[in-house]
């Protein structure tokens, strides 16, 4: 672990009625907390959490290049992080569900951070890919300013349930993981479709940062997931 990927920095914040207004389509009814605040446009000099999201977030197309040892980095990183939040019980009572990323399973450009990380923090976890997108779509950081970014609606028409990880049941509580909060259109659009198929589950959703913003209209179009 780098100096800049410190964990000293990392801390559990829920995303209470203070600062749930950065977060454009939260509401009341959603349970989310994050490990860091995120400087939106603040680039890897903005502290620890920019810079480990960052490497987190590198594209999958340097693969074999110097940096991406950044990456693999991050990876180990964010898996740690999470290990030194989820205790014993949610270990035991939980199912953790990536946020599938904006590229299908079958573009080269498909980014399984998530899952690796997730794969590393406890043997025991109940990981599963629940949730998939059906085809590659634009990440929400390929949009121009100005142009408009797709809605919750518009990602829940885009994804879908692997019926093959529902062969053995669900735990109570599902914990939807990402590595950014933005303005919150991918978890209510992943929330929305598991409400659906598992009415009966409480969702909660844990990120590795939140992007905070002093003026929510001024930096709606920060990236969100890639």
């Amino acid at each position: 672990m780098t100096k800049s990927e410190n964990t000293s920095a990392f801390r559990v914040i829920r995303i209470d009625d203070a600062i749930r207004p950065d977060h454009y389509y939260l509401t009341a009814d959603d349970e989310c907390f994050c490990l860091g605040e995120y400087q939106p446009r603040g680039g890897f000099n903005a502290g620890p959490v920019n810079n480990l999201i960052s490497n987190y977030k590198k594209s999958v197309a340097k693969v074999g290049r110097p940096e991406y040892a950044h990456k693999e980095r991050a990876i180990v990183t964010v898996a740690s992080l999470v290990r030194g939040v989820l205790n014993e019980n949610a270990i035991r009572t939980c199912t953790v569900v990536p946020i599938p990323p904006s590229k299908a399973k079958t573009d080269p450009l498909y980014d399984g951070r998530l899952t690796r990380s997730l794969r590393a923090v406890d043997p025991n976890l109940d990981l599963r890919e629940l949730l998939v997108t059906k085809q590659s779509m634009r990440a929400h950081h390929e949009f121009q300013a100005g142009e408009k970014r797709p809605t919750p609606d518009d990602l829940y028409a885009m994804l879908d349930v692997d019926e093959e990880c529902l062969q053995m049941p669900v735990k109570q509580t599902i914990i939807l993981f990402d590595d950014l909060l933005t303005n919150g259109t991918h978890f209510k659009a992943c929330k929305r479709l598991l409400n659906e198929r598992l009415p009966d589950r409480s969702v909660f959703g844990l990120f590795i940062g939140r992007a905070k913003r002093p003026d929510i209209l001024a930096d709606f179009d920060v990236i969100e997931d890639s």
